[in-house]
């Protein structure tokens, strides 16, 4: 309305070139925006450089529109630009707190070709408006700057949360929480082939044998100290991506990513031999526990959280029950 206003008060050429300028770039930003929109259900990345090199560069044209204002002598066009100017400032002050640096960009641009005009223009007082800008702007960039510090400090807040909901406080595990929203995760994309090339994946349910004698004879300082110790163990003892989940009390669970039931077997055989190593923890003597480990298989044993874990479960029951320290895979305990 602005460039359309600058036609009609001038009749001069640019004011149509920023109109062409500003439907064109408004096409490209809707389309970025668009494919944003997109990218972000499919849980994906979308064009956001793209989409902010657009607002950058219509930035700068409105920048240049306004000098065009207050540069024509027209004194409604040099009021109506500085109340554009300090709107767009405003505006990109509350709404880009996220990006400061990108914000301060925007402002600076869209602000400092106005106060050249001021400065420079023949109209009597807009001199005045040129020394006052800046300070307006330089205020505005400040309560950027303190927002962008108040929604860091939240979002930085919201993670310490997630991280005490979602984490076992003794050996710093993921717990049963997170276990169910992986779990879940996982078998939504076991339902989508494409995402995971189809390939199937483990559920390793984990108890220690003897922790409970450790416990009555050394007390339970030792046994947690024999927890953050087995923890490490375990997470050594298994892939990179495999996750490690500490459920309560001395039982584990682990979740084995696009993995074969030969691949499972050695990777759950090769934690009962790292945990079956005595412990070292400073009571005077080395302290030996065992591991037996029960597994189940999705989409084998089923596609469903509830399922596999209480397959896995049963499968660490007949382990327990047939001896102690060994695997069993539930297709095994199911026969």
């Amino acid at each position: 309305m602005l460039a359309v206003s600058a036609a009609v008060a001038t009749g001069a050429w640019w004011p149509y070139a920023w109109i062409a300028a500003d439907l064109i770039l408004f096409a490209i930003r809707f389309l970025l925006m668009r494919q944003c929109e997109q990218a972000r259900r499919r849980g994906a990345k979308g064009p956001l450089a793209a989409l902010m090199a657009a607002g950058g560069a219509w930035s700068i044209i409105f920048g240049l529109g306004c000098y065009g204002c207050i540069a024509s002598g027209h004194m409604a066009l040099a009021v109506l630009a500085a109340l554009n100017v300090a709107g767009v400032v405003g505006v990109v002050s509350s709404r880009n707190a996220a990006t400061p640096r990108y914000a301060i960009f925007v402002m600076l641009v869209v602000s400092l070709p106005y106060v050249a005009g001021a400065l420079f223009s023949p109209a009597p007082g807009m001199f005045v408006v040129g020394i006052q800008m800046p300070f307006y702007v330089a205020g505005v960039i400040i309560v950027l700057l303190q927002n962008h510090a108040i929604n860091a400090r939240m979002i930085r807040a919201e993670l310490d949360n997630r991280d005490l909901a979602i984490k076992d406080a003794l050996t710093g595990l993921p717990n049963r929480i997170f276990l169910q929203e992986r779990l879940r995760d996982m078998c939504g994309e076991l339902a989508a082939p494409a995402a995971n090339g189809g390939k199937p994946f483990a559920v390793l349910s984990m108890d220690l044998d003897g922790f409970k004698q450790v416990n009555d004879r050394f007390g339970h300082a030792v046994g947690d100290m024999l927890l953050r110790k087995v923890s490490e163990r375990l997470k050594r003892a298994f892939r990179p991506g495999d996750v490690v989940f500490r459920i309560g009390g001395d039982e584990f669970v682990i979740l084995l990513a696009s993995t074969s039931e030969i691949e499972a077997t050695y990777l759950a055989k090769r934690a009962i031999e790292k945990i079956s190593v005595p412990f070292d923890l400073g009571v005077g003597t080395a302290i030996r526990i065992g591991l037996s480990i029960g597994s189940a298989f999705a989409p084998v044993d089923g596609s469903d959280p509830e399922i596999l874990l209480s397959c896995s479960d049963h499968a660490l029951y007949e382990a327990k029950r047939t001896g102690k320290g060994r695997y069993w895979a539930h297709a095994r305990a199911a026969n």
